[in-house]
Formats: structure tokens, sequence, C-alpha cells
């Protein structure tokens, strides 16, 4: 039977819920990209958009006297989080998974301005971040997959912390 009891939920200071949480909203906003991507028949990688973004938090960071390498390592992999989940939503939803129930909003117009924010609020919690005694990563990855990110694009996300 102890192996069918629950295990408690983590515990997080505040600077990790916030990064967690910053973490979890930019890889939420990618199912919305993956659904405009589905319904456009648009490749999930972007290497311009990409490239953009990680020169755009990379500024900021250095802006802001923080470790610009250290920021571009960690945007990477959210850069390559976000595209796990959207390949991963993409193929559930070519093989018959529920579609979203909602139209796809504008990836140009809308949706980018809510990524380019959420890298802002990320930028935020990193600046703040300082992880309590214990496998911060681990812990955060189990976070990420309970808020429903799948495990390769959880995986990716939390690589640099």
């Amino acid at each position: 039977l102890a192996g069918c009891a629950t295990q408690p939920a983590a515990t997080f200071s505040e600077q990790e819920a916030h990064l967690i949480d910053a973490m979890a909203h930019r890889l939420a906003i990618s199912g919305e990209v993956a659904w405009i991507k589905y319904e456009n028949r648009l490749p999930v990688r972007d290497p311009q958009r990409e490239a953009a973004v990680l020169e755009d938090v990379t500024a900021l960071a250095k802006a802001r006297g923080m470790d610009a390498p250290r920021i571009r390592a960690f945007f990477s992999a959210q850069i390559a989080a976000s595209c796990a989940q959207q390949e991963k939503l993409i193929y559930l939803w070519s093989r018959g998974a529920p579609l979203p129930s909602y139209p796809p909003r504008g990836l140009r117009t809308v949706v980018r301005r809510d990524i380019d924010a959420a890298n802002v609020d990320l930028l935020n919690a990193l600046a703040r971040f300082s992880p309590m005694p214990g496998n911060f990563r681990a812990r955060a990855n189990r976070a990420l997959r309970h808020r429903g990110i799948y495990w390769e694009a959880a995986r990716l996300a939390t690589a640099p912390i």
C-alpha cells in the first residue's frame, strides 16, 4: 500500500513559485500558438522569430545587469519546450484528439504580444529567483507536468535551472 500513497505537494518559496507560474503561463500560450499553426498548416519552428525573441531577452537582460549568456540559455530552453508542447498538441489533434473550442486568435497581432509579455514576466522572475535547498529542477518539472505540460516540454523548460 505504501506504493499507492500520493506524494505531498512540493513546497515552493515565493520566488520559486513565481518562476514556475511564469514558465507554465508561457507554455500555456504555446498551446494557443499550436492551435493557430495547426489550423493554418504552419510549421512549428520559426527560426527568425526564435532568434528575435532571444535577441530581445538578451538585450533586456544586459540592460538589467543580468548574466546575458545564462538568460539566453534559459530562454533557448523555453523556446525548445514551447516547440515540444506545440508538436505534441498538433500530433494529438491530427490523430483525433478534441480540438480547442475557440477560434484561433491572430498570431502576429495578438498572441506574440502575449508571448513577449510572458517573456518579460519570466525575466522578472529570474531576476528574483533564488532556489531553496533541494532539487528545484525536479520539483519544478513535476509542478509543470501537474499543470498539464507534456513531459518532454517540462524536461526541456527546467533543464537550465
